[in-house]
């Protein structure tokens, strides 16, 4: 369930009737290209229909103080109206400036609250290509239309805030005080990217680093097999020089909470990662292979977690990846005309960095296990990225001209 957020009007419209209506949105006046492109096919409410003009007798009843809803649920905008008449005919439609088309819904209200009370959502038709290329926050303008009976209110146009696409929320506040909230941490798996192309590149490194013959994922059925993939990637990213980088700051906002996150192309050009670059980096390579990985979010911090096997009863292993940068290795060709001698002290030095890593990994799940079990603080979450797809979520894809 989202977030119930409305924006504040900045004029009251009403008719004769005393109908007003006033903007909508999950994530107050930021919108977040991250959001609205990872989710664009998920149905929030499975087969259950919530809204009212979809409903069949199968459908659960609104409860107590509930808003009756018209239209895409699943959408981001909306307008709240109020002293509506029950089968007033409406129309509304919603636009963004520059990434969203004029969004039309259309159609009777037939429940409504008893202070004539509905919240419509218009199926946003939104430009996934110029969301996709937005890296620098700037102003839009949307706009808010509503006709009710043939007679058409004020419109209201918001000044709202486009974020980077790097940006993601993980969590919105229902209030100032922090006790209720909506949890939106999933949306950190849409920057895992198995699809990425550059993956391959990185597979074909660790394959020529001799450390693995080939990636089989859970094939072998043996953890230390699976151990020996997850090296070889370890070792393989720790010779391109990636070394923690503690940048993660965004633009604040009153209710949404945000964090900014790098793609796995501008990790691996810059060389920098911060806790959540390196993690969904590593994510990605070894969702490819065929291991499960977890981000695991604690306060102020994310790690990787993944499984040694494909069984319920598998172990799930923690892997600090702040520590990636620990080992000053030598690149892969370099590497290559080593001696012997000089290779296995190289490696020695990598796989002691790993055990390291392995060690405060799962140290951290432990001091953290009864958290992560509850799920209910939204700094203390285990995100596992094979259900985020099956929820839905899908992979930010990567941008061609940003080679």
């Amino acid at each position: 369930m989202k977030i119930i957020f409305s924006f504040v009007s900045l004029s009251a419209t009403v008719l004769a009737a005393e109908t007003t209506f006033s903007p909508w949105s999950y994530t107050e006046k930021d919108l977040f290209p991250s959001a609205i492109i990872s989710t664009a096919t998920v149905d929030w409410n499975g087969d259950e229909e919530t809204a009212e003009n979809k409903k069949t007798e199968d459908d659960p009843e609104l409860e107590e103080d509930d808003i009756p809803i018209y239209g895409d649920e699943n959408g981001w905008l909306a307008v709240d109206l109020g002293g509506l008449p029950k089968g007033a005919n409406v129309e509304v439609e919603i636009s963004v400036d520059g990434y969203m088309k004029p969004s039309k819904w259309k159609g009777r209200i037939r429940k409504t609250t008893e202070d004539g009370e509905v919240r419509v959502f218009p199926k946003g038709l939104w430009d996934y290509s110029a969301l996709m290329r937005v890296r620098q926050q700037r102003p839009v303008n949307a706009t808010f239309k509503v006709t009710v009976n043939g007679e058409t209110l004020d419109e209201e146009t918001q000044t709202c805030t486009m974020r980077s696409l790097n940006d993601c929320a993980f969590y919105v506040l229902w209030e100032e005080d922090g006790e209720e909230f909506d949890d939106f941490s999933w949306l950190f798996s849409a920057y895992v990217n198995e699809n990425h192309p550059w993956v391959d590149g990185i597979l074909k490194e660790a394959l020529d680093s001799g450390l693995v013959s080939s990636f089989t994922g859970y094939q072998s059925e043996d953890p230390e097999e699976v151990m020996a993939q997850v090296f070889a990637v370890w070792n393989v990213l720790q010779r391109r020089g990636i070394k923690y980088s503690d940048v993660s700051t965004t633009t604040p906002s009153k209710f949404v909470f945000s964090q900014n996150v790098r793609f796995l192309d501008q990790s691996i050009k810059s060389t920098q990662a911060n806790c959540v670059d390196g993690s969904v980096l590593m994510a990605s390579v070894l969702r490819k292979i065929g291991i499960s990985p977890y981000l695991v979010m604690v306060p102020g911090h994310c790690f990787l977690a993944f499984d040694t096997g494909d069984d319920e009863d598998s172990e799930i292993i923690g892997l600090e990846t702040t520590m990636i940068g620990n080992a000053q290795l030598k690149p892969l060709k370099v590497f290559a005309d080593l001696s012997e001698k000089g290779k296995l002290r190289e490696l020695k030095i990598s796989h002691e960095s790993f055990t390291e890593a392995i060690e405060a990994g799962n140290e951290a799940i432990e001091e953290n296990a009864e958290a992560l079990d509850s799920e209910e603080d939204p700094d203390t979450q285990l995100i596992s990225i094979s259900e985020a797809r099956e929820l839905g979520i899908m992979p930010i894809a990567f941008d061609e001209s940003e080679k």
